[in-house]
């Protein structure tokens, strides 16, 4: 127990009074003489004795209220858990959880307009020589200022939600930094969260006997949320005229089962698709929603649901190109045979935009313009042609290669070795594909299954392929060795066969697995980029195909007339859009230089703030005793509201009361004392 104003203590000494009043009696008694005392002085010593009893007692209550009533007025209180308050500044931090879950409600009103006026409430009953820190979710870094009393409460009040999410352990580290630069004697931290699991992690989290941080817990009342958790295509390449099928995934964090929830697809402004779903309780769902590509060009796209009070979930925004045409470059090396079988797949067919140079006369230039280029029966690859071929695949095309009957050894070991594969000898010895890897992303969409007899390719010459462990063997021979692989390399894939095309190779070009292959390697030629970015958790976003090499800078467009100009970051793999402003709404973002849009980008709210499971305050005291977190306390508001709790954490637990209750009680027993005991 420890006293605020301990000065008052000195007035015990006034307990000296009734003593001095018991011992010197004023009162004079008379004498009265009596014939014979005998018969008498067994009575008057038994009323001595009681009149001694009762005189010590009733000077016992006198000293007792007086007693009180001095203790009442030094004050006395019991130290809170996280300690007394010392004298001098303090140096506060205050962090108001603005993530999109703060929109909960409760029934004192909305939980982000509660944790506002709490750290206001806050802010006022500090003094006004204290210095505050305002901290939200966005980490700013003016954030880290120490304001005055009347900088704090404007600070706190203009406070919004936002699309920043921080677990719990970053946000009282950035407390601590702030704080520890101030001299301030007492240190403190507060957070008003509604303390959702998944960012709340207390196993991250430490004691400081420097700073002691006291948690203000906001619970939502009937924390439902139906959200979209994410949206992509069936198909990596977009094409035009083609039925894309687009899945969502739906979470239902609430307790009850949820009937015809409509789900809309907006493509371009157009509602272009619509669904009816039934989800359980606590459940995760995937559906299908699907339309057709029916026009070239850049695209953006809304998939929505209905769903309150929590709505930022609600909308889920993707962007993607679809391409006109693919671009199909032939290196021919002579095989008419071979070049034949390759203009049959691509030449009359109005996806493709099909083309030949001879080996000899190509243009290197032109490489950079094509999403596929296919080396066919080349004698040799020149170092020139494969240093190219490499930066093209890298750059993210693809490469398809058919050796020649009769190879330079030589070249094409040279020229694989870039690749990172092998190239061996030559073998004349007739042999079946044996397998198809049917697991592979490459065939995943075209075959579901293989009957055990299917008639496969027949190879009469080949080569010994080596690819890279990082390879995806596609066909494989009876003997074990590689057929057909894929090799990515940097954004691009080179396809590598072992056998040359035409009827030297075998029966590979006049089998249906051929024609096949070929339209699927064009179809996943260029990469079609991410559909979307989720705000807060990518620094950089890669530019696919997208050169931003001029001097005009670029400009980011997006919804509510927002227009930035982004950092472009150059690196090896290509250019970087780096988004250092976390504030953007999310929605469609048009990158464009002056009057061209270049791309099509679509940001998202990150997800976790779906799921609004939360500890509650006991959840969370006993989890801090069970981990010896004693420099960090959850405080209950209780019916008096911020301010009694933050008046019984400064001046501990007030007895003054109970005091002079005791003051009153002691003064009314004295009077039974006098009265009845006779």
């Amino acid at each position: 127990m420890a006293f605020l104003n301990p000065v008052f203590l000195w007035a015990l000494t006034a307990l000296a009074i009734p003593i001095i009043i018991h011992l010197f009696q004023l009162r004079r008694f008379k004498r009265i003489e009596f014939p014979n005392v005998r018969f008498l002085q067994e009575v008057t010593q038994q009323t001595r004795s009681r009149k001694k009893v009762r005189h010590w007692l009733v000077l016992l209550t006198r000293m007792l209220a007086l007693a009180c009533l001095v203790l009442a007025f030094a004050q006395p209180y019991i130290t809170s858990e996280v300690g007394a308050v010392k004298p001098g500044r303090r140096a506060v931090g205050l962090y108001l959880d603005n993530s999109w879950s703060m929109d909960g409600r409760n029934s004192g009103g909305r939980l982000l307009d509660q944790a506002r006026a709490d750290a206001q409430d806050a802010v006022m009953a500090h003094g006004p020589t204290d210095r505050f820190q305002v901290l939200t979710n966005a980490f700013e870094g003016r954030q880290q200022l120490l304001l005055g009393r009347d900088e704090a409460l404007a600070a706190a009040g203009q406070v919004e939600v936002g699309p920043q999410v921080r677990p719990l352990s970053q946000v009282m580290q950035r407390q601590r930094e702030a704080i520890s630069r101030s001299e301030a004697p007492v240190k403190r931290a507060f957070l008003f969260t509604d303390l959702q699991r998944t960012t709340t992690d207390v196993d991250q989290w430490t004691n400081d006997s420097t700073v002691h941080t006291v948690i203000v817990p906001l619970e939502a009342a009937g924390a439902t949320n139906l959200a979209i958790d994410s949206v992509w295509f069936a198909s990596p390449v977009r094409r035009m005229g083609q039925v894309e099928e687009l899945h969502v995934r739906l979470r239902n964090y609430g307790r009850q089962e949820l009937l015809n929830v409509p789900l809309r697809l907006t493509v371009d402004g157009r509602q272009r698709a619509m669904a009816t779903f039934r989800i359980g309780a606590d459940a995760v769902l995937d559906t299908v929603l699907t339309f057709t590509n029916d026009a070239a060009g850049i695209h953006r796209g809304t998939v929505s649901i209905e769903d309150r009070p929590i709505t930022f979930d609600n909308d889920f925004h993707i962007a993607w190109r679809t391409a006109g045409k693919l671009r199909v470059l032939l290196v021919s090396g002579g095989d008419e045979a071979g070049d034949r079988d390759l203009a049959a797949v691509f030449a009359h067919d109005s996806v493709h935009a099909f083309s030949v140079q001879p080996y000899r006369q190509i243009d290197l230039s032109a490489l950079e313009r094509q999403d596929l280029v296919v080396l066919n029966a080349l004698p040799e690859v020149p170092s020139g042609l494969a240093g190219a071929l490499k930066e093209f695949v890298e750059g993210g095309g693809s490469l398809a290669l058919f050796p020649a009957g009769q190879a330079d050894a030589a070249s094409y070991r040279a020229a694989l070795a870039l690749l990172g594969a092998g190239f061996g000898a030559r073998d004349t010895a007739a042999m079946r594909v044996e397998r198809i890897d049917l697991r592979a992303p490459f065939f995943r969409d075209v075959f579901s299954s293989m009957p055990a007899n299917v008639d496969l390719p027949l190879v009469r010459t080949r080569y010994a392929l080596a690819p890279p462990p990082v390879a995806e063997v596609l066909l494989r021979l009876q003997s074990g060795g590689a057929f057909l692989c894929a090799v990515p390399m940097g954004k691009g894939r080179a396809y590598l066969c072992a056998a040359p095309l035409g009827e030297a190779g075998g029966t590979f070009s006049r089998h249906a697995l051929f024609v096949t292959a070929m339209l699927r390697m064009a179809e996943l030629a260029r990469p079609m980029g991410a559909l979307y970015h989720v705000i807060g958790e990518e620094a950089a976003i890669p530019l696919e195909s997208i050169d931003l090499r001029g001097d005009v800078p670029p400009h980011l467009k997006g919804p509510d007339s927002i227009d930035i100009i982004p950092e472009v970051r150059r690196t090896v793999g290509g250019a970087m859009l780096v988004l250092h402003d976390g504030n953007l709404a999310p929605g469609p973002y048009a990158l464009t230089v002056e009057d061209d849009t270049l791309a099509v980008i679509a940001l998202d709210l990150s997800r976790k703030e779906g799921d609004l499971a939360a500890y509650t305050a006991d959840e969370l005291k006993e989890e801090l005793t069970r981990r010896g977190l004693g420099t960090i306390a959850v405080m209950d508001k209780g019916g008096n509201g911020l301010s009694a709790g933050l008046q019984a954490m400064d001046q501990g637990v007030k007895l003054w009361k109970w005091f002079i209750l005791a003051a009153l009680f002691f003064l009314l027993l004295e009077i039974p004392l006098i009265r009845i005991i006779r």
